[in-house]
C-alpha cells in the first residue's frame, strides 16, 4: 500500500510539473524569440546565462560595447516582475547620477554624497526622482534632450517602474516590462541608444565646429548612414557640413557624426553663373 501511495504521489507530482512546464514554455519561447529579433536588428550574439537561460545579448555600438540582458526579477527597488537591463560603459567616473520612476523617497544618511537635483519648471520632475553626487554635473548632462528620453523610456512600451544610473565606469537602465514582441524589445534598446549619445553630447564641451564660409566641391560623397553614393536627395549637416541622403537623415533624424547630433540639415545651393555665362560651351 505504501509503494502505491509514493506512486501516486509521484504521478501527481509529475503532472503538475508537466502542466507548470506548459504554461511556461510560451513566454519563454516569445522572449527568445524577442532576443533573437534584437540579434539580427543589431548583429549582435546571444548566449543563454543561468539555471533559467535567460536570454543577454551584446553587441557593438560605435566605440561601446551593449549587454542587453533579460531579468527574471528587475532591482528590488523596482518591484516584482520581469526587467529589462542595458548596459554601456560611461567615462565618468568621479560622479553619479540617479533617476528612478517611481521617485525614489529621501536618502536617510545625512552624510551621504547623493543630493536630489532640482529641474526648473520640468513636468517630468513630477514623475522621476532625480539624484547625483555633483548637482552641477547632473545638471549639465540632464538637459532638455536627455530629459525627453528618459521619458520615452518611462513611458515605452507602457508605463513602469524605471531606473536609470550614470556613473562607476557605466550606464545602467533597468526597466520593469515582460518582453511579449521583438518589435517592443528593439525600440526600448534604441531609445537607450539615444539617451546615450545625447548624454555623450553633454560631455563634449571642448569640442568646436568651424563655421565653413567657402564653397566646397564634392565629388561622390558617400553618406555615412547607408554607405552608398550619394546621386540624388542630398543634404548637408547645418554644423559639419557632413552630407546625407535626405531619406537616411529623416530616418535617424540627426547628423550621423558622433558628438555632432545636430538635427538640422541644409541643401546644397546653384552656384550663381558668372556674367555673360550662357550655359553652353562653343566648339
Amino acid at each position: 500500500m505504501e509503494c502505491i501511495f509514493v506512486f501516486l504521489i509521484l504521478v501527481v507530482a509529475l503532472g503538475l510539473l508537466a502542466g507548470f512546464g506548459t504554461c511556461r514554455v510560451p513566454g519563454n519561447a516569445r522572449r527568445l524569440a524577442s532576443y533573437h529579433a534584437l540579434v539580427e536588428r543589431f548583429h549582435g550574439t546571444l548566449t543563454r546565462i543561468g539555471c533559467r537561460g535567460l536570454p543577454r545579448v551584446t553587441f557593438p555600438y560605435r566605440a561601446a560595447n551593449v549587454t542587453v540582458e533579460a531579468l527574471a526579477r528587475g532591482p528590488r527597488e523596482l518591484g516584482r516582475g520581469a526587467a529589462v537591463r542595458v548596459r554601456l560603459p560611461w567615462h565618468e567616473r568621479a560622479w553619479q547620477v540617479e533617476i528612478r520612476h517611481p521617485p525614489r523617497p529621501a536618502r536617510s544618511a545625512s552624510r551621504s554624497p547623493w543630493q536630489p537635483i532640482r529641474l526648473a519648471s520640468d513636468a517630468l520632475q513630477c514623475r522621476c526622482s532625480f539624484w547625483g553626487t555633483d548637482p552641477e554635473a547632473a545638471r549639465r548632462l540632464l538637459n532638455e534632450v536627455v530629459r525627453w528620453d528618459i521619458e520615452r523610456l518611462r513611458t515605452q512600451p507602457t508605463a513602469s517602474p524605471l531606473s536609470i544610473r550614470f556613473g562607476r565606469g557605466e550606464l545602467d537602465v533597468s526597466k520593469m516590462m515582460d518582453v511579449r514582441s521583438g518589435s517592443d524589445l528593439i525600440s526600448l534598446v534604441e531609445v537607450v541608444l539615444d539617451l546615450y549619445d545625447q548624454a555623450m553630447l553633454t560631455q563634449t564641451r571642448d569640442i568646436t565646429f568651424l563655421e565653413q564660409q567657402a564653397a566646397q566641391v564634392l565629388e561622390e560623397p558617400v553618406c555615412r548612414v547607408c554607405g552608398e553614393v550619394i546621386r540624388e536627395g542630398l543634404v548637408f549637416c547645418r554644423r559639419c557640413k557632413t552630407p546625407h541622403h535626405r531619406d537616411c537623415w529623416l530616418y535617424v533624424g540627426r547628423c550621423s557624426v558622433f558628438a555632432c547630433g545636430e538635427s538640422q540639415f541644409r541643401e546644397p545651393q546653384v552656384a550663381p553663373r558668372l556674367p555673360g555665362e550662357t550655359g553652353t560651351r562653343k566648339a
